[in-house]
């Protein structure tokens, strides 16, 4: 059985903006307006784990738990 794909700390941040559904609204939900005060160079460079240093992100822990939790709601209505 193939494993689900997860993000975790060093998933980059353009990669989580691309691939979960709703990873802008989330990133927002955590005070960064990653589509619009980052360029694409920041999206390919930073990690979620540099957000706490480079962006508004008070928990990257809480923000990485957000957005698997959003790839966990979209598999579940896929399967329905």
């Amino acid at each position: 059985m193939e494993t689900p794909y997860r993000v975790g700390f060093e998933t980059q941040v353009g990669e989580a903006l691309f691939a979960i559904p709703g990873a802008e609204a989330i990133f927002e939900q955590h005070g960064c307006t990653a589509t619009i005060e980052c360029t694409e160079d920041h999206h390919a460079e930073y990690t979620l784990g540099d957000t706490e240093l480079v962006c508004h992100i008070d928990d990257a822990k809480t923000l990485v738990r957000d957005l698997n939790a959003a790839l966990v709601a979209d598999e579940a209505a896929r399967d329905r």
